[in-house]
């Protein structure tokens, strides 16, 4: 697999009927996130509520490029640290700050899945399948390799991993040109050390070493590369690591305790490794691995039977499948069981404030790659192939809940009720006119939000006291916490996520919940909180004036709220019941 000889040109002729496939393909792919515009469907978990939106708060803050270590974004928490967003030296952050964020969104959205194909193929076609009879399998699993629904708030995170393999490997046999120095220096500002960076850094580190050692050579170029990449996540991501070093400010992260979030028994292990072994983990992008697990156990069958068998397979051939095999289950193992190192670390320790399984983000990639090598073992099968192909293919489309969605939008069935688009999830029109109600300019006043994303209030300028941040200043949770103290203890689940982890800085109500589903209350449904209670001095200390609520509030006057208004619009997924907090004294 290291040593093939690489190939004069990118493009093989027998390949372009396969190509013009897999572009139409890729192209159809795109097409509903095109033709239906902000009408589109975009994932709202971990997505549109709070990656995304980091990415619109940097562009619209005037801070997304700064070098001021103390910077904050005083739209958020009363003053967020700039340190705790991405990198205003990452390509995505940029593209936001010139673009509108629906069409930041859709150059990205195409890019990143056009990277994961060509440097798919590439990979395929320099090491793996050299052959003119591998044609149908480099193309198919490239392409199958670019429909990996991975987040595309991730930048390259995931798809740009087969290129970064190629370039390291063309400098590990010592052929490296220009452009796999290129690829190794934009790797690190088009993806984001804590999900992927450090992850493929180490793999990539353990790899050198494995054929340096077996070489008993060092591979200097190999060595520098990989300095030259961990030397530029430093400078992408400079303020992230400046903040934790210097300690800037204490996260809220050091008081995560995974012993009270998380079932701390064996079982459980298994099941998280078993889940994430037969199906990929979602930020990384799900799909399910049966059937190419079913091509490996094949050949791996016929590896151990070849005496017998039509197919000869040989001894490096067989152990690299089973290798590859064997790290897959370890990462899947080790996302499962890293809950125990985690927690005998302490709570808000560093293994658990920084996930360091992580590792799972490698997963797409690798089973796609132990899928090529099976199938380059098959190839003598005749209809195999091609069924696996398309059986995965089929896979990869039932995987895409999002893609699907905006297909059936396209077909004209109505499903906003259950999937808002784009446009009316942050209804931009609608917030206008509550910012224009309240006649106050957005920065002297702050809002929090029950039954509607606070994401929503942010994306469209106000400033608010709650949000979903994965990195805050502890004494803000501990002071909003003061807010939220009595429906905290109405309810031990949320209770127990908002003093152990709170990600979400929610004005939460116990009778609503913690889902997603449970925070967010459409103007489809018919709902009221009849007892909230919320500190509202402690509010109108924050400085808070109003509070918007997707739903009505019946003990509202009990707590010193007034309902000043409330707000419909057809294009809107939410009916705004704007309260305002008065001073009963």
């Amino acid at each position: 697999m290291l040593h093939r000889s690489a190939p004069r040109s990118f493009w093989i002729p027998r390949d372009k009927p396969y190509l013009w496939v897999a572009l139409g393909t890729l192209l159809l792919y795109i097409l509903p996130y095109l033709w239906l515009g902000e009408g589109a469907y975009l994932t709202i978990h971990d997505n549109l509520d709070s990656d995304f939106l980091y990415l619109r708060l940097l562009a619209h803050s005037g801070k997304a490029v700064t070098f001021d270590s103390a910077a904050l974004l005083p739209s958020v928490m009363n003053g967020l640290p700039r340190a705790v967003l991405r990198s205003g030296l990452n390509l995505e952050v940029l593209t936001y700050a010139l673009l509108p964020p629906y069409g930041a969104w859709l150059v990205n959205f195409a890019l990143i899945h056009a990277i994961g194909f060509v440097g798919m193929y590439a990979l395929l076609r320099w090491y793996i399948l050299p052959d003119t009879s591998h044609a149908p399998i480099r193309v198919g699993v490239a392409l199958l390799f670019a429909l990996v629904p991975c987040y595309t708030v991730h930048g390259a995170s995931i798809t740009g991993q087969p290129l970064l393999l190629l370039a390291f490997l063309n400098l590990l046999n010592r052929r490296a040109s220009w452009r796999d120095w290129l690829i190794v220096g934009l790797f690190p500002f088009y993806s984001f050390l804590v999900w992927s960076g450090l992850f493929a850094g180490l793999l990539l580190a353990g790899l050198g070493t494995l054929v340096m050692a077996r070489r008993r050579a060092i591979v200097w170029p190999y060595v520098g590369a990989l300095a030259l990449l961990a030397g530029l996540y430093v400078v992408s991501e400079w303020q992230l690591l400046y903040a934790f070093v210097t300690q800037t400010y204490v996260s809220h992260r050091t008081e995560y305790d995974y012993a009270q979030l998380m079932p701390m028994t064996v079982w459980a292990s298994l099941k998280a490794a078993f889940y994430g072994f037969i199906q990929t983990q979602y930020h990384a992008g799900a799909f399910y691995t049966p059937l190419i697990l079913l091509s490996s156990l094949w050949v791996v069958a016929v590896g151990w039977r070849q005496r017998k068998a039509a197919v000869q397979l040989s001894a490096m051939q067989y152990q690299t499948i089973l290798r590859l095999s064997v790290l897959i289950g370890l990462i899947c193992l080790w996302h499962g069981f890293y809950r125990f190192p985690a927690v005998w670390a302490g709570a808000g320790s560093l293994p658990q404030a920084f996930q360091f399984d992580r590792f799972y983000f490698m997963l797409p990639f690798l089973w796609l790659l132990l899928f090529a090598l099976s199938l380059r073992e098959l190839v003598s099968t005749g209809w195999v192939v091609p069924s696996l192909l398309a059986g995965q293919l089929v896979v990869m489309g039932l995987a895409n809940t999002e893609w699907r969605i905006n297909v059936a939008k396209m077909a004209g069935v109505d499903n906003e009720a259950t999937y808002p688009a784009y446009r009316a999830f942050f209804a931009e029109r609608q917030f206008t006119q509550i910012s224009n109600y309240t006649g106050l300019a957005l920065a002297s006043y702050r809002v929090v939000s029950v039954g509607i994303p606070p994401t929503v209030a942010l994306y469209n300028g106000l400033y608010t006291l709650d949000s979903y941040q994965n990195n805050y200043p502890l004494p803000y949770k501990h002071l909003f916490r003061r807010v939220v103290a009595a429906e905290l203890a109405k309810n031990t689940t949320l209770q127990t996520y908002f003093d152990y982890y709170a990600n979400r800085c929610y004005a939460f109500s116990a009778e609503l919940g913690l889902s997603e589903k449970d925070v967010m209350v459409s103007k489809y449904e018919q709902q009221a909180i009849q007892q909230w209670q919320l500190n509202t001095d402690v509010l109108r200390q924050l400085g808070c004036r109003y509070v918007l609520a997707g739903l009505p509030i019946r003990n509202a006057t009990t707590q010193h709220l007034r309902l000043e208004r409330i707000f419909s619009d057809s294009e809107s997924y939410w009916k705004v019941y704007l309260y305002r907090i008065y001073n009963a004294r």
